[in-house]
C-alpha cells in the first residue's frame, strides 16, 4: 500500500475543486445511499403515522354524530394545533427509525479517502466489511455501536419542527387566505 494513511489536515481542503483532486468525484456523492435511505424511511414512517393519527382523530370527533357521516367533509375540519401535534408525534417517530442512517450518512461523509487508496481496493479486489445489509446502507461496521448516539436530541427537533411547519402552514391558511 502506498502513502501515509493519514488523511490531509483539514486547512488544505477548502474548496469542492480540492476536494475532487483529493479524493476524486465520488467524494462529492459519499453519502448519498445512506441519505436515500434515511429520506425514504423517514418520509414513509411519518406520513403513514400522521395519516394514522389523523384518521384516528376524524374517527373521535366523528364519535358523537347523530347522523353518521358517510365522507370526512361532513365531519368538519379538525383543530390545528391538534393536527400539529400529531406531525409533531409524527416527526419524533419518524426521526427515530431513521436516526441510525443519518448518523451513517454524517460518518460517511466525514472519511477521508484519497484517490490512490481507492484505486488499491480497486485493484486488489478488496470487498467492503460489514454484513449484506450494511454494505447496501452504507452503514460502516465500525459504526454500530454509534449509530443511537444522539437519538433524542434528534426526535425533539424533528418533532418541533414538524409541529411548526404544519402549524405554520394552519395558521398561514387561516389568516392569510381570503375566505
Amino acid at each position: 500500500m502506498t502513502g501515509s494513511g493519514r488523511p490531509p489536515p483539514v486547512s488544505n481542503v477548502r474548496r469542492p475543486s480540492d476536494v475532487i483532486s483529493l479524493e476524486g468525484w465520488g467524494a462529492l456523492w459519499r453519502g448519498l445511499r445512506p441519505g436515500l435511505v434515511r429520506d425514504s424511511i423517514f418520509g414513509g414512517v411519518f406520513f403513514s403515522s400522521w395519516q394514522f393519527l389523523h384518521r384516528a382523530m376524524l374517527e373521535w370527533k366523528a364519535v358523537g354524530m347523530d347522523p353518521i357521516p358517510r365522507f370526512d367533509e361532513e365531519i368538519g375540519p379538525l383543530s390545528p394545533v391538534a393536527v400539529s401535534l400529531a406531525a409533531g408525534l409524527s416527526g419524533s417517530i419518524a426521526a427515530a427509525a431513521s436516526h441510525s442512517f443519518d448518523t451513517a450518512k454524517s460518518r460517511s461523509q466525514c472519511i477521508v479517502l484519497p484517490k490512490f487508496v481507492l484505486k488499491e481496493r480497486k485493484f486488489l479486489k478488496w470487498n467492503r466489511p460489514g454484513k449484506r445489509f450494511e454494505r447496501l446502507t452504507g452503514i460502516h461496521p465500525a459504526d454500530r455501536n454509534l449509530l443511537m448516539n444522539g437519538i433524542w436530541l434528534r426526535m425533539a427537533r424533528s418533532g418541533l419542527a414538524s409541529f411548526a411547519v404544519v402549524g405554520t402552514y394552519y395558521w398561514a391558511v387561516d389568516h392569510l387566505v381570503a375566505q
